[in-house]
């Protein structure tokens, strides 16, 4: 027995079951329905109808009182019109009441009612003729005379209520009957109805809601790629076994295609791009989706290879390399985005080509004027910045190389101005020493020959006096050589400053170059030879200090020198002067005379070859500061090959 004939037993039998109980369901609602209508229809409405009557008839008795006793026309007319109402009311209530009525009693306590409000009706015309002519104790007598027949008519109407109220309390009781009878068997037919379900459900467990919970748990474990699954239940012949049978089969097909697409999937992951799955070993729409994975790989691949294509002629320098394949969706994005991308590159590194060709001729006025995105606009802005700061190094390194160029002439002429002095220096010098040397012989002639004490004294004064001059000026001669010396010494301190600075600027310039790559190569080439300008300059004006700084103490000492001849040749003018007035101490004087111009050419002795020595340094100054000048004219030449604007 399949389980669509084994469900539709059992709903069947619920079918059944359910109509029984459902028809007598019916069959109680319905009587419970006729009491609620007869209630709803006849017995409500007569006793809301009998009500109103009664109501009705107690506010007619009241209206008629106030009319006995009213005196005023106006409210006379008033009372009369709700009279008027009060009886058209009390005719539709006991239309409305009339045919509702069901038992004999309530006829008879209708027909007495009828007969005395008839009654009553006649004597209440009389009773408000009377009073409208406002004969009030005539119409009060009457109205106490009808007491007795309202009264009489109040109570048939009191019991016709309660007559109508026992009627419902009656249809209440029967309702409830039925009620309690449909809800004692509501309460079976249900209880037999969980009984049969609980029935039910166990053979639908046993039978099929667990069979089909252990297939559909290894449906579960195939849908989350668990293919280790033992579906049993292959053996039974209903259609759960049949069930079994298909889910097994499907779980060996779709392990079949795993495996096909994991060898695919390992031959993509291993560069095997060639690879393809066999769609004979499949059926029906498992071999159509091998089918489709083959296409779809192939679609896939022959972009790739492509782009391989591409990429192999960009890598080999060919740069006109295109995707020309046609391919739609995605993919034809995928050529246009590469195309794009490969037009991009190739604008800018043309771009840049011809920056760093322009560069290369000295040319640093260009810049990368392109518009380019993300990472191409990125090197763009760092290509013109280093091109601006590059700008700016050799720009400045141009200004320093001028004030090194200008310092250097300066330096140049101060030191030729030093070999000058030192030469003038020498010559005095020269003159000097053959003064003392006369000098000496004079006084030697004047030792030997007292009689010509006279005549050489005066020519010794004669002499000492020239002396005298001539020291003087080799003494302003010698301090305009140490202030040379001084600002020589200025000028090498600023000359090392100039050294530095342009050292410092070079060592900028090769960073700069090096952050540059190729491109920045000559400059740093350029910067190199700058630092070495810079390191040979500043070699120089080392030794330019050592040379002034030596030169300096030697032409202290001259100064010193200078100082002391001077003295001896003021003493010798002195005592050539006084030789004069005592003849008798010319030897002894002469004899110091001796001693003090022998010690005096020692000195100029000295002081000589300290001027020499001067005069030498002084030369190699002047020679040094002419070659720094001609480096930083080459220097400047090197960098005025650049074209900054």
């Amino acid at each position: 027995m399949t389980i669509k004939t084994k469900l539709r037993l059992a709903f069947l039998l619920v079918i059944v079951l359910f109509a029984a109980f459902g028809a007598v369901a019916m069959h109680a609602v319905r009587l419970l329905s006729e009491d609620v209508a007869r209630t709803t229809e006849r017995i409500l409405p007569a006793v809301a109808a009998i009500n109103a009557v009664n109501t009705a008839t107690s506010d007619l008795r009241v209206a008629e009182l106030r009319h006995i006793l009213s005196t005023d026309p106006g409210e006379m007319r008033d009372i009369d019109g709700e009279i008027v109402r009060l009886r058209v009311g009390i005719e539709a209530g006991r239309k409305r009441y009339e045919p509702l009525m069901e038992t004999a009693a309530e006829r008879e306590r209708y027909s007495s009612f009828a007969r005395d409000y008839a009654t009553y009706l006649i004597g209440s015309e009389k009773i408000l003729a009377l009073s409208r002519r406002n004969e009030n104790t005539d119409a009060h007598a009457l109205e106490l005379d009808a007491t007795k027949l309202f009264l009489d008519f109040s109570d048939d109407l009191t019991e016709l209520v309660r007559l109508s109220q026992q009627a419902a309390e009656e249809t209440a009781r029967e309702a409830k009957q039925v009620s309690m009878r449909g809800r004692a068997v509501i309460l079976s037919g249900f209880i037999l109805a969980v009984l049969l379900s609980l029935l039910g459900m166990w053979m639908v467990e046993r039978l099929i809601s667990r069979p089909v919970a252990l297939l559909t748990e290894g449906l579960g474990k195939v849908g989350v790629g668990d293919l280790d699954v033992n579906v049993g239940m292959t053996d039974r012949a209903d259609d759960i076994g049949a069930m079994a049978r298909a889910t097994d089969a499907t779980v060996r097909s779709i392990k079949a295609l795993t495996r096909d697409l994991g060898a695919l999937v390992d031959s993509a992951q291993a560069g095997a791009l060639a690879a393809r799955a066999e769609p004979g070993a499949h059926q029906g729409e498992y071999a159509s989706l091998i089918n489709g994975l083959n296409t779809l790989i192939e679609t896939l691949t022959k972009p790739l290879f492509e782009v391989v294509a591409v990429m192999q002629l960009l890598a080999a320098g060919d740069l006109k390399g295109r995707m020309s394949g046609h391919y739609d969706g995605d993919l034809r994005a995928l050529k246009a985005n590469m195309n794009r991308s490969l037009d991009a590159l190739v604008n800018l590194l043309g771009e840049v080509g011809a920056l760093a060709g322009r560069m290369a001729d000295g040319d640093l006025s260009g810049s990368v004027s392109g518009s380019y995105q993300g990472d191409f606009a990125v090197l763009k802005g760092n290509v013109n910045r280093a091109l601006e700061r590059l700008r700016d190094l050799i720009g400045s390194v141009a200004g320093d190389t001028e004030q090194i160029a200008v310092a250097a002439t300066e330096t140049s002429a101060a030191a030729r101005q030093v070999a000058e002095e030192s030469d003038r220096q020498l010559q005095s010098l020269t003159a000097v020493a053959g003064a003392v040397t006369e000098t000496a012989q004079s006084v030697e002639s004047i030792a030997a020959n007292a009689s010509r004490g006279r005549d050489l004294a005066t020519a010794t004064a004669t002499l000492a006096d020239d002396g005298r001059g001539k020291l003087a000026h080799l003494s302003d001669a010698v301090s305009r050589i140490a202030d040379a010396h001084d600002r020589i010494e200025r000028i090498a301190g600023t000359i090392t400053r100039i050294a530095d600075k342009t050292h410092i600027l070079s060592l900028n310039a090769g960073i700069e170059a090096a952050r540059a790559g190729e491109q920045g190569m000559g400059f740093g080439i350029v910067a190199q030879q700058i630092g070495r300008l810079a390191e040979d300059a500043a070699l120089a004006v080392r030794d330019i200090e050592g040379i002034v700084a030596e030169s300096a103490r030697t032409v202290r000492d001259g100064v010193a020198t200078v100082g002391e001849a001077r003295g001896a040749i003021d003493r010798i003018a002195d005592a050539a002067h006084e030789s004069g007035e005592a003849v008798q101490a010319i030897s002894a004087a002469m004899a110091q005379q001796t001693a003090a111009v022998q010690e005096l050419a020692h000195r100029l002795s000295d002081l000589r070859i300290s001027s020499e020595g001067n005069a030498a340094a002084a030369e190699e100054i002047s020679a040094t500061m002419e070659e720094l000048a001609r480096m930083v004219h080459r220097a400047r030449e090197q960098v005025g090959r650049f074209r900054l604007a």
